[in-house]
């Protein structure tokens, strides 16, 4: 009873910071910073905004962040790779690093198969990313969900993203003890990752509001 109560109230504030929370001009401004500038990737149908209290925390620990998507990103993962790959080419760094929600983890791993983003980017730190499918999107019959093929289980996607061992060496995979969007468990971690580590946390969303993440998260940044 306890963790469906913990989900709801991570929900309320899920949606809160989603359609009452508007995005100022320096919301996406960067703070300068010798650090190894970070990319925070929303997961399906969110944007920037969940990512505001993250993106704090880690500016106040001296880390240049930028925000992905600015809009609820409904397009496909093909979309989402392109327009990521665009704004990391951007960043004036040499190397970036990724920290992904859900399904942007997914998006981050089609974007480092383009050789140019997988040179840059020095790591990836995916939060709850059904990086083996979920079950869930195995139910997704309507065909305007451009993100079925991807989202559901053992999917030759997937299994096509999933698969490169180079790639999958820079990704770290987090994820909560109790996830009621992405389970069972397996379905978060990656074959051949630089870490698979289970969070004592609660629900999907709640990965990304909980400050104990949000320090785990900055345990694994490189410098």
């Amino acid at each position: 009873m306890k963790k469906f109560l913990a989900i709801w109230r991570q929900r309320i504030h899920f949606f809160r910071l989603e359609y009452f929370t508007k995005l100022r001009k320096k919301d996406f401004e960067t703070i300068k910073s010798q650090k190894t500038p970070v990319v925070l990737v929303a997961g399906i149908y969110a944007s920037g905004r969940s990512l505001l209290p993250m993106k704090k925390f880690l500016e106040r620990k001296g880390y240049p962040v930028h925000l992905a998507p600015e809009k609820k990103n409904y397009e496909s993962v093909l979309i989402l790779a392109r327009r990521l790959e665009k704004q990391i080419q951007k960043i004036p760094a040499q190397k970036v690093q990724i920290v992904a929600h859900s399904m942007g983890g997914i998006t981050a791993l089609q974007a480092l198969q383009n050789p140019k983003i997988f040179a840059k980017v020095v790591q990836v730190v995916t939060l709850g990313s059904p990086l083996n499918g979920c079950r869930l999107g195995n139910l997704a019959f309507w065909e305007h969900w451009n993100n079925q093929k991807y989202l559901a289980l053992h999917s030759p996607a997937i299994k096509k993203i999933n698969s490169h061992k180079k790639i999958n060496q820079k990704i770290c995979t987090l994820y909560a003890c109790f996830d009621e969007i992405v389970f069972p468990k397996r379905n978060m971690k990656l074959k051949n990752a630089k870490e698979n580590k289970e969070l004592p946390t609660y629900g999907h969303t709640g990965l990304i509001l909980y400050r104990r993440t949000w320090k785990e998260v900055a345990k694994r940044l490189v410098k």
